[in-house]
């Protein structure tokens, strides 16, 4: 195989290794964010259910459905006493004539219409009246009314209403939709009366049956899914109802019976689906818009409608009735009134247009999808423009989880996908700015300062001491080798070397082709400055055998020298444009001469008396000679260490 072909596969596999580290890089910090996001989802899912809010908020107003009908029975009472049973007087509970009801049920049912809904309470009993309503609902057939909530000892529990009208509805169902201190995002299906343990269907989920033509007892859950009438509704753990006792009465209307201090919220959450009958169920509520989308029609209208007006208005539909001036709740989609509330839960009913969680696979898909894309962003872009990038990617995800709402009713959770976006961008602007000051560490000595506090540009003045080492013969050395081979066993050289160096704590300033320029100026444990850069010396020359084999593979032979010194130096940066870090003093001068003597004198280290002096005594030393070295007039006393062979000869 040619050099030719050995570089272009060794391209290929570096190339190839830059991307499995890549992709390796990215898959990592994915699967970290969808861990963080997984270990805090529980305790920020009050966040996501309003960015779910928000989602609502960004979606257009849909149709109502022309079969549901509002009834608001208006807040003034003195419009129908016309039709009062003069014994019932409006102080016995009645606030609200029952005959106006009656004659309400007669005339909707004479109408056509399909299933007549009373978002109210009848707890109170109205003598004469009761049984003038109650028959008017058994004659209709399709009256729907909701349970009242009764103060017992120490409890408040969901029941019936007052006989005779309990036997003459075709349903009862449970008007609870209201969380304490949380926004109406869901309706539970099912509540119990602990008491009893009489379980009441929702009253959006009865009227819907009676619309549908199927018995409230035509119902089953399983498997994440309530059927009936032929539809499946999926529903998700949601609310477990327990109701607490609210110290006060009910009345005909329930204006104290349902108040929001009469339900607690024991357990639930909105994310998991339900696995069996016995589990606590919500349906989700797809809104058709805020307060006042499903227009209301006043009773008094009602009543003064004759009957080509009534089924022309009401055939075929299902009406719910009640007040909107005081039962108003805060939703999902601001304040709106429970009959409002009921109306909307109906129509996702009746439309099928039901909201779904994402399922569990298809968060982390999206999680890991976000997380992939973002820090694909952070790396192809840097600054404003990687924030830009990254804007740019939140706004996309919050439209597909809009258009994922609007065109499939799939709640896609995107404040999760956001906060994936924003860990993943925090961990890779940490990751590449960890590379940076790596990169930055290995061009900037470390007496400059530390590149991620603040590099210096002041001269500094010390006590340090200079190990400048060089090797035997490298002119002919790189005369005789290629550049690309010398450079090579320069590598491996330089490697050993900054390996041995670092162990003693000393910084390497320069290596200007063979030569190396140390400094060391900070105590390593109990060794001063001179003892670390003495102790370097000698460990670099015992590791010569190791580095010399792939020299004497080329035909050379590694010989080196090492001169130390110690004094007073300046070190900093040098340059305007180009700054390059230096060390400079009469010392560093010294200490390339004393590099110099090893070949006149045959010894591969020397160092002076000031490194002498600051010596421990257990280490070995030989004094040499006095010399005057070149540049000096004041000669200095020189050592090496016992033991230390002595180098081949050789020229530089």
């Amino acid at each position: 195989m040619s050099g030719q072909d050995r570089r272009g596969i060794m391209r290929q596999e570096a190339i190839s290794g830059r991307l499995r580290r890549l992709v390796a890089g990215r898959v990592a910090i994915a699967l970290i964010v969808l861990l963080i996001l997984i270990l805090v989802a529980p305790s920020l899912s009050f966040i996501e259910v309003r960015g779910l809010d928000f989602l609502y908020g960004l979606r257009a107003p849909r149709q109502p459905n022309p079969h549901i009908e509002i009834i608001d029975i208006g807040g003034d009472p003195g419009a129908y006493e016309r039709l009062r049973d003069p014994r019932d007087l409006p102080g016995s509970g009645c606030e609200i004539p029952r005959r106006a009801y009656a004659e309400a049920v007669r005339r909707l049912s004479r109408w056509g219409a399909r299933a007549i809904v009373f978002d109210m309470m009848f707890s109170r009993s109205c003598r004469y009246e009761d049984a003038q309503l109650a028959e008017a609902m058994r004659q209709a057939g399709n009256v729907v009314v909701a349970a009242s909530a009764k103060t017992k000892p120490g409890a408040v529990g969901l029941q019936d209403p007052v006989a005779p009208i309990d036997k003459a509805v075709w349903g009862v169902g449970s008007p609870v939709a209201h969380q304490p201190n949380e926004t109406v995002r869901s309706i539970p299906l099912v509540v119990s009366d602990r008491d009893t343990g009489r379980e009441y269907l929702a009253l959006s989920l009865v009227a819907f049956q009676c619309f549908a033509g199927a018995k409230p007892s035509q119902m089953r859950i399983s498997d994440g899914w309530l059927e009936t009438a032929g539809l499946r509704v999926p529903v998700l753990s949601g609310e477990r109802i327990s109701l607490l006792n609210p110290g006060g009465s009910s009345d005909d209307t329930g204006s104290t019976g349902d108040s929001s201090s009469a339900i607690s919220v024991v357990s639930g959450s909105n994310v998991k689906q339900i696995r069996g009958p016995d589990t606590w169920n919500a349906l989700l509520v797809n809104w058709v818009g805020g307060q006042g989308t499903i227009r209301p029609r006043l009773l008094s209208d009602l009543l003064a409608l004759d009957d080509k007006q009534g089924r022309a208005l009401f055939a075929g539909k299902a009406v719910i009735i009640g007040r909107t001036d005081w039962d108003v709740h805060w939703t999902a989609m601001g304040s709106m009134p429970g009959v409002e509330i009921q109306a909307n839960a109906l129509q996702t009913l009746m439309d099928g247009a039901f909201i779904r969680p994402i399922s569990a696979w298809g968060i982390v898909g999206l999680l890991v999808a976000t997380s992939l894309a973002t820090a694909a962003a952070v790396r192809r872009f840097a600054g404003i423009r990687g924030v830009g990038a990254v804007l740019v990617l939140a706004a996309l995800s919050v439209f597909i989880a809009r258009q994922f709402l609007v065109e499939r009713g799939i709640w896609t959770y995107p404040f999760y996908c956001a906060l994936g976006m924003l860990l993943t961008w925090g961990m890779m602007t940490v990751a590449e700015s960890d590379k940076v000051t790596n990169l930055l560490t290995r061009f900037i000595p470390s007496f400059i300062g530390k590149p991620e506090t603040k590099v210096t540009t002041e001269i500094r003045s010390m006590e340090a001491s200079i190990l400048f080492s060089d090797i035997r013969g490298y002119t002919g050395t790189a005369e005789q080798l290629s550049a690309e081979d010398t450079m090579t066993i320069l590598n491996i050289y330089h490697g050993a070397v900054e390996d041995i160096v670092t162990s003693y704590g000393g910084t390497i300033v320069k290596t200007p082709g063979d030569a190396v320029l140390v400094v060391f100026w900070k105590d390593v444990g109990p060794l001063n400055h001179a003892t670390c850069a003495l102790l370097c010396g000698k460990e670099i020359l015992e590791h010569l055998p190791t580095m010399a084999p792939a020299w004497e593979a080329l035909g050379v032979n590694l010989d080196v020298g090492v001169g130390i010194n110690t004094g007073r130096v300046a070190m900093g940066l040098v340059g305007k444009r180009h700054l390059e870090p230096t060390v400079i003093g009469d010392p560093v001068n010294v200490a390339q001469r004393l590099e110099t003597l090893t070949k006149t004198l045959q010894r591969p280290l020397i160092f002076s008396e000031s490194v002498h002096e600051l010596l421990r005594e257990d280490i070995d030393t030989v004094y040499l000679d006095e010399v005057t070295v070149t540049g000096r007039k004041t000669p200095l006393r020189i050592y090496t260490i016992a033991g230390l062979e002595d180098p081949s000869e050789g020229s530089e």
